[in-house]
């Protein structure tokens, strides 16, 4: 059971490490540069300043164990683009609700 345990916690963390190195890279690249690679977004908000967020939204999927605990959630990237069309920050969320009701209000951490 220990040897389980471990194995999740390297996995998680090299998968949460994987995705810092992903999105990090993004900062300093443009609007556009996103768009052509990811495709439209989700859904645009404002970033309260002259700027605005793209939301990129993936349903994901989890089976459970043995048939039972399925779920699907949605993997949220928030890109955050200034008024010059450039990236300046991002974040990740995970939510179990749609876009169109996910709160964009999300302030930078």
């Amino acid at each position: 059971m220990n040897k389980l345990i471990l194995t999740i916690f390297f996995v998680t963390s090299l998968a949460c490490s994987n995705t810092k190195k992903i999105m990090n890279a993004w900062v300093g690249l443009t609007k556009q540069q996103l768009i052509l690679s990811w495709g439209p977004p989700s859904r645009i908000a404002s970033d309260g300043g002259n700027g605005e967020i793209l939301v990129y939204a993936n349903q994901l999927y989890s089976p459970g164990v043995n048939g039972t605990g399925a779920f699907s959630y949605l993997n949220y990237k928030y890109m955050y683009v200034d008024s010059s069309s450039k990236i300046y920050h991002w974040l990740v969320k995970i939510e179990q609700i749609p876009p169109t009701q996910v709160d964009i209000n999300v302030k930078r951490q």
